[in-house]
Formats: structure tokens, C-alpha cells, sequence
């Protein structure tokens, strides 16, 4: 009886561990999803409703998960307190201090930051912006195939590392 407890334990943690394991994925992939929203939504503010850059940054994190409603209105009030800020420097000190909340890699933030700058640009930049909107789609694109693979590959090395537990500890 204690040998089945056992067996169900370390079947049932290693299962646990690999969708621990594809969470992550998922959430590393609703995160990036959410960031393109987020631009195209400030982007198509800017154009049509020419609103500052700190507006749109407010009304863009309406209804936009916890972690960048407070980035966006973060950036938002700086801007608001100091409209000669870095736009650099702002994005990327708010995406430091939300480092644990964060799934994203740093190249994928230097894309966002880049991104985010160009929108924050005077006058017509979209081409540059165009650019980084490409970019950005091909890390979704990315993001979409690796979470398709690492899953399986996640859950088979997740159930066969439970079976070598147990098979060991027999």
C-alpha cells in the first residue's frame, strides 16, 4: 500500500512539474500577444486620435492584465511629470522593476522598447514602426511553434522521469 502511495506521489509531482513546465509557455506566449496589442492599440491611437503619448498610454492599459496596466500607467505619469524623458529609459526601467513578472527575454523587451520608442516619435514614423511590428509577429510566430513543441517534449519527459523514479526506487 505504501509502495502504490509512493508511486502515485512521484507520478503525480512529476506530472505536476511539466505543466508547471507549459504554463510557462503559455503565459510566456500570452504575454507577447498582449504586448503586440498593446502597441497596435497605441499605434492607432496615435494616428487617428493624435493624442499625447501619455494618454494613449493610459487609455491603452484599460482593461489590459495587472503587471502592464502598472508598466503603462508607470511610463504614463513619468512622461506626464517630465515630457523631456528618455523613452528608452522609461520603458526599460519599468520592464526592470517588473523583472519577476516579466516572462519575456531580453531581446524580446529590447524589441518592445524599441518599438515603443518609434511610436513615441514626432511626426510620421511608421515605416520604422512597421519594422518593429514584423519583428514582434515573427517572435509570436516563434513563441507559437516553440510552445507547440516544448509541450509534448515537456509532458514525455515529465511522465518518463516519474516511470524512472519509480522504477529506481523499487
Amino acid at each position: 500500500m505504501l509502495k502504490i502511495f509512493g508511486i502515485v506521489c512521484i507520478l503525480g509531482g512529476s506530472i505536476g512539474v511539466g505543466k508547471s513546465l507549459c504554463n510557462y509557455l503559455n503565459n510566456h506566449l500570452k504575454q507577447l500577444v498582449e504586448c503586440r496589442e498593446i502597441f497596435t492599440q497605441a499605434d492607432v491611437g496615435r494616428e487617428y486620435l493624435r493624442l499625447p503619448y501619455a494618454q494613449l498610454l493610459r487609455r491603452t492599459a484599460k482593461g489590459k492584465s495587472k503587471v502592464f496596466q502598472e508598466i503603462l500607467n508607470e511610463i504614463a505619469e513619468e512622461m506626464e511629470k517630465n515630457r523631456e524623458a528618455d523613452m528608452e529609459k522609461l520603458w526599460s526601467d519599468a520592464f526592470l522593476k517588473k523583472q519577476g513578472q516579466l516572462l519575456l527575454d531580453k531581446e524580446e523587451q529590447e524589441l518592445l522598447i524599441a518599438l515603443a520608442k518609434s511610436l513615441g516619435l514626432e511626426g510620421n514614423h511608421t515605416k520604422v514602426s512597421e519594422i518593429y511590428f514584423l519583428q514582434l509577429d515573427e517572435e509570436v510566430v516563434q513563441a507559437m511553434e516553440e510552445k507547440k513543441e516544448k509541450q509534448k517534449l515537456y509532458g514525455t519527459i515529465s511522465i518518463l522521469t516519474g516511470f524512472f523514479l519509480v522504477i529506481l526506487l523499487l
